[in-house]
């Protein structure tokens, strides 16, 4: 079953090569370019981004003057950024949810936006595109790619008529917002960090760079992986690094306190179709957006990860020492050791997750 995936991709992507089909395909959308099926953005089954109006992509302020109400900003709409509390002497971040979900039910709009205003002055700006995340898998994968234009052209307004300085920027997705995120540092050069938290697997693993978060996309890329379960245990992110810094904690599979895996088809996991599973993906999925909550909030602990070849050779106590460099930290505080590679730790089951020793 775990090579059923690659297969059926395979095998419809070259029937479709064959009568014609997806490769000559393309749709431009003023202020945002254009955008093709052909290789690489092959892995959605020639499905194309929907067109900015079908997908309302919003962009929201919050900042300490106003934590609670957000402000609307719209990049082509100057007055909407004039009129907004943000102020390019601070840092931003800008957080992007991933598939099935919005500014308001995902934990990293909702939860980690408050985090960081109780951790400092910030100019948070949460990326809301539920009406394209709401489709059936591969049109969301497409429309990654739409979203990625739209903030990336926010950037660049807030850039060129408000003065930010690019190496204020921290961008953060979570799922397809992961991949979100890279699309936005390939249009950006120069974004000092970008953290994917469980990025999407289906449709990503093993494709091109330019189609997955990967190093290049910014000076520093980090990645929390949660649910890289085989896809027939309907695990939805991956275990394949994609950054600078890679962390798997727990193994980067099964999250203790999360439900055990549900079996479940490939079909099932590509059009959501599923009920058991659910709470299975979503508890491990989310648990990448609670680790680094936790991290920007609880300052007595720190995730001390452990670079390691595998979650086994970990667990057999092989991984015990970082060398002169120091181990790094999970989280928010990865950025102050960076050190190339793979990190493996332990959580508890529940909140606090940060285990102080092991």
């Amino acid at each position: 079953m775990g090579s059923f995936l690659p297969l059926c991709l395979s095998v419809v992507l070259a029937i479709a090569e064959t009568n014609g089909l997806f490769f000559e395909s393309k749709v431009c959308y003023d202020g945002v370019g254009c955008f093709h099926a052909n290789h690489p953005f092959d892995n959605s089954f020639g499905e194309l981004p929907d067109s900015p109006e079908d997908m309302e992509v919003r962009t929201f302020l919050w900042t300490r003057q106003n934590p609670v109400e957000a402000q609307e900003l719209k990049y082509q709409d100057i007055a909407s950024i004039q009129d907004s509390n943000f102020d390019a002497s601070r840092q931003t971040k800008v957080l992007i949810h991933g598939f099935m979900s919005s500014k308001d039910t995902s934990p990293v709009i909702a939860n980690l936006s408050v985090a960081f205003l109780k951790q400092g002055d910030y100019n948070v700006i949460g990326v809301d595109w539920s009406k394209g995340a709401k489709k059936l898998y591969p049109k969301a994968v497409a429309n990654t790619r739409l979203v990625g234009a739209v903030v990336a052209q926010l950037i660049k307004v807030l850039l060129g008529k408000f003065e930010m300085d690019v190496k204020t920027l921290h961008v953060i997705g979570h799922s397809l917002g992961a991949h979100t995120a890279g699309y936005v540092g390939t249009r950006i050069p120069g974004i000092p960090r970008i953290t994917g938290l469980d990025p999407a697997g289906p449709l990503f693993t093993k494709t091109d760079p330019a189609v997955h978060l990967d190093p290049s996309d910014a000076l520093f890329v980090d990645a929390i992986h949660s649910d890289g379960a085989p896809i027939e245990d309907a695990g939805f992110g991956t275990l394949s690094q994609l950054g600078h810094m890679d962390f798997y904690p727990n193994g980067g599979q099964i999250q203790p306190g999360c439900p055990p895996p549900v079996k479940t088809t490939v079909e099932q996991l590509l059009t959501f179709q599923f009920t058991k599973a659910f709470d299975s993906v979503s508890c491990a999925h989310d648990r990448a957006i609670w680790y680094f909550i936790e991290s920007v909030l609880n300052t007595n602990c720190q995730f001390t990860s452990y670079p390691c070849s595998s979650w086994e050779s970990f667990k057999a106590g092989n991984c015990t020492t970082c060398g002169d460099a120091g181990c790094p930290v999970m989280g928010i505080n990865s950025y102050t050791r960076p050190i190339k590679g793979a990190f493996y730790l332990q959580t508890n089951s529940q909140t606090p997750f940060c285990r102080k020793f092991y």
